[in-house]
């Protein structure tokens, strides 16, 4: 397996109800950290900087991911 299946494998990952789930956990977190260290003083703009990387991380909420259930293949 070389780099580019690695990320290929990454990005479908991403856009699976899981990867999204995923990546929006690690978001919040990074923002409740952010948060955290600033005391609170920045977090309109914490909260915008988290929504712009959502938006470039796995998959809109309209957009369908493929079936991540067992067996669909």
């Amino acid at each position: 397996m070389n780099l580019n299946d690695i990320t290929r494998k990454a990005q479908e990952f991403l856009k699976s109800e899981k990867g999204e789930e995923l990546s929006d956990k690690v978001l919040d977190g990074g923002a409740a950290v952010a948060n955290k260290v600033t005391g609170n003083k920045h977090a309109e703009k914490i909260e915008n900087a988290r929504q712009r990387a959502d938006k470039h991380v796995g998959r809109d909420d309209e957009t369908p991911g493929p079936d991540t259930t067992p067996g669909s293949k």
